[in-house]
């Protein structure tokens, strides 16, 4: 029985175009001596080089792509709790220059400290605004709080809502979309090991092919030697 190949989900140390070449490569030996390769390798192994040859070339630029919908989903976070802060502040400003009493300032949250950059902070405290205006409209009006501050108060905790939620979906998918990159590459690089090795000893008394195989582990490898070995992985099925 053909031991399965064995892939991680981590960053391979050969460039993405380096890795389809190598498999071009491997596929290409695989094809032309698979009557001799055939009972060495895994079975499926081929075939799913191939498949994984074609998803690289899609998963590359869709990894690159999930990574810029997240920045841009925080950049848009950021803005709206910069708007919501904004608002925030200037209405406890105004509170506190109408000389409010206490018991209303406190209703109104000041006195609580608002990280701007913190959602639960800067909705927590557009709601304390909204829930005491809305409880106490004619206190709100004579505090110089109108009905279009509380309807862009209303917008403000929506956009932040509504960013926060795509800005977690979008960091939730970008490693996703990496890790699977990366599992297809390494997946590939383990292949074109197998059929590395199986060439090398079918074709151990035949130097000139024996060198397109050997050809295939050439190059300076990007771990040390036995990192191998300690590298935590799962088994991948060929294919």
């Amino acid at each position: 029985m053909n031991a399965p190949l064995i892939v991680t989900n981590t960053l391979p140390s050969k460039s993405f175009n380096t890795i389809t070449q190598l498999g071009l490569k491997a596929l290409n030996l695989a094809l032309v001596h698979n009557a001799a390769l055939g009972p060495r390798l895994p079975q499926g192994l081929v075939d799913g080089l191939i498949i994984d040859i074609e998803k690289l070339g899609e998963a590359v630029p869709g990894a690159k792509f999930a990574q810029g919908e997240a920045v841009a989903a925080t950049s848009a976070q950021n803005v709206a709790l910069e708007s919501g802060h904004a608002q925030v502040k200037q209405i406890r400003a105004a509170i506190r220059r109408a000389k409010a009493p206490v018991d209303v300032k406190r209703a109104y949250g000041i006195g609580q400290k608002v990280n701007k950059t913190n959602v639960r902070d800067v909705q927590v405290a557009i709601q304390h605004i909204l829930e005491r205006a809305e409880k106490a409209p004619d206190e709100a009006t004579s505090l110089g709080i109108v009905p279009k501050d509380i309807a862009k108060l209303k917008q403000s905790l929506a956009a932040i809502t509504q960013a926060d939620a795509q800005q977690e979906q979008k960091r939730a998918t970008a490693p996703g979309t990496t890790r699977a990159r990366n599992r297809t590459a390494n997946r590939i690089l383990a292949a074109v090991a197998r059929i590395e090795g199986a060439g090398r000893i079918e074709f151990e008394d035949d130097p000139a092919i024996l060198a397109e195989f050997e050809a295939l582990g050439a190059g300076t490898r990007g771990k040390k030697k036995g990192d191998a070995e300690n590298e935590e992985g799962e088994a991948d099925p060929a294919g």
